[in-house]
């Protein structure tokens, strides 16, 4: 009885490694598709300046509305306009940076380290669609008081479906492959046994939280934007599979 229980026990795990034996063609199939960019990201720093932080601040919030409005107005009522990194610091003179002052040690506020102001500053970022307007969008926040304005990225709004059509073409490619060295070899193709996604762990993903800015009625953008052409090339989304076909007997 026992030793009828074992091989009860044992007849599956044989049967899988048999399988395993039994004779197939491996391969990776790889593709890559071109997709045109359909978001852009505008990166920008606001400071505002004055003897008080309420002078400060209050200089920064005329630019940053200023800002808001004039971006609103060019790229659209659907761009999202972020904002963070927020921070009022005092200045002080130089020479209270001078000799003896190792690592910004703490100070008093008097002699050379009196305060003389303050600085406010913000991080502001705004994700559009209107991808050709960009780099004028980053011509606007600029004139209209941010500094170090850019545009940081293109993207896609969704990867997704370019992972998808980049796993399909992999899937496509795998099958080719395979085709190619059964005929090689002077065998025929049969089914597909597995399918592995090499691609899982990274997908391609556009991140970061946003919030809409709501001032009313679209405002115009003040005077006339220069214009700033972009060509933002083509975002390359890769597929990889692994593959297993049997050997038609």
């Amino acid at each position: 009885m026992i030793v009828l229980l074992l091989a009860m026990v044992g007849a599956p795990a044989v049967a899988q490694q048999v399988k395993d034996r039994e004779p197939s063609i491996q391969v990776v199939g790889t593709a890559t598709v071109s997709t045109k960019p359909d978001i852009a990201t505008l990166v920008y720093w606001i400071t505002g300046e004055g003897k008080t932080p309420d002078a400060a601040s209050t200089e920064l919030a005329t630019k940053q509305k200023a800002i808001v409005a004039g971006l609103t107005g060019l790229l659209g009522r659907e761009t999202q306009l972020s904002s963070g990194e927020i921070s009022v610091i005092e200045t002080r003179t130089p020479e209270c940076d001078g000799p003896g002052n190792y690592n910004n040690r703490p100070r008093l506020s008097d002699g050379a380290c009196a305060v003389t102001g303050y600085i406010a500053s913000l991080r502001g970022e705004a994700l559009t669609s209107a991808v050709g307007k960009a780099g004028t969008a980053a011509g606007l926040a600029a004139r209209l008081g941010a500094r170090d304005s850019r545009v940081q990225s293109f993207g896609l709004a969704d990867p997704a479906d370019a992972q998808r059509r980049a796993t399909a073409a992999a899937i496509a490619n795998a099958r080719v492959k395979a085709e190619s060295l059964a005929s090689g070899a002077g065998v025929r193709l049969g089914a597909l046994l597995s399918l592995n996604d090499q691609n899982a762990a990274n997908d391609m993903m556009v991140t970061g939280a946003s919030q809409r800015a709501d001032y009313g009625m679209m405002p115009a953008a003040p005077r006339v934007s220069v214009e700033i052409a972009v060509s933002p090339r083509a975002i390359e989304t890769t597929g990889r599979v692994y593959a297993q076909f049997a050997i038609a007997r």
